[in-house]
């Protein structure tokens, strides 16, 4: 005689096996939005990346110089981390203002041959001739340059106000066409090394360009993420 074996309940699914509710669904791009950190402040994704990323991002990133020093500074800092992976240098920054009169213009006009062999044996530096000696040749550029100077490099260039800044840094773009003008501005008034990318970095690094994310902690007014 055959039996039938007893009708079992299905099992509930599992967490892994509910579905997301669309609201809460996520993408691959979510991973580059605001992020909430362990210390209560929300930041953009790149800066947690490495201690001196974070450094970098919460001190100075973002931030409008307070006179000619701090603009030539800020350029001297994109100049030197051109063409390497991005926020990896961020750490040595402390160094190039040691080791280079605190990036201070009409102090590293005065550099010289010996200076610049010294500064090429020096570990705590980008140890790249070319990069050492545009810094120097363009502190001999601009030594006597005042805030206005700056100001009418950039308009000049035709650089726009600061936009809203993206929700998203993937949206946070490498180059523009302010970009662009500006490094060709740069060119004409003799600073060298400094390209389009270079140009937008620094744009972005004295707060004339987004380079916050929607919601960082470093935004004027955090809006939204």
């Amino acid at each position: 005689m055959t039996t039938t074996p007893p009708v079992r309940d299905a099992a509930p699914p599992t967490a892994a096996e509910q579905p997301v509710p669309e609201a809460q669904r996520t993408t691959p791009r979510d991973a580059f939005r605001a992020v909430h950190c362990g210390d209560g402040l929300v930041r953009c994704p790149w800066a947690l990346g490495s201690a001196g990323a974070l450094a970098d991002h919460d001190t100075d990133w973002g931030t409008p110089p307070a006179d000619a020093h701090e603009h030539f500074a800020a350029l001297t800092l994109e100049l030197v981390d051109s063409g390497l992976a991005r926020w990896s240098q961020s750490a040595r920054h402390g160094s190039w203002y040691l080791h280079m009169a605190e990036l201070r213009p009409e102090r590293l006009a005065l550099f010289d041959d010996d200076d610049v062999e010294d500064l090429l044996v020096n570990a705590e530096l980008i140890r790249n001739r070319a990069k050492i000696e545009a810094v120097i040749h363009n502190a001999r550029v601009c030594r006597q340059w005042d805030v206005p100077q700056w100001l009418r490099v950039f308009e000049e260039a035709e650089v726009p106000p600061t936009a809203e800044p993206p929700g998203n840094a993937l949206d946070l773009p490498d180059s523009t066409a302010a970009s662009r003008r500006l490094s060709q501005v740069l060119r004409s008034r003799g600073i060298v090394l400094v390209g389009p990318v270079s140009a937008q970095r620094w744009l972005q690094r004295i707060g004339r360009a987004p380079g916050h994310v929607a919601g960082c902690h470093r935004l004027p007014a955090a809006a939204p993420a």
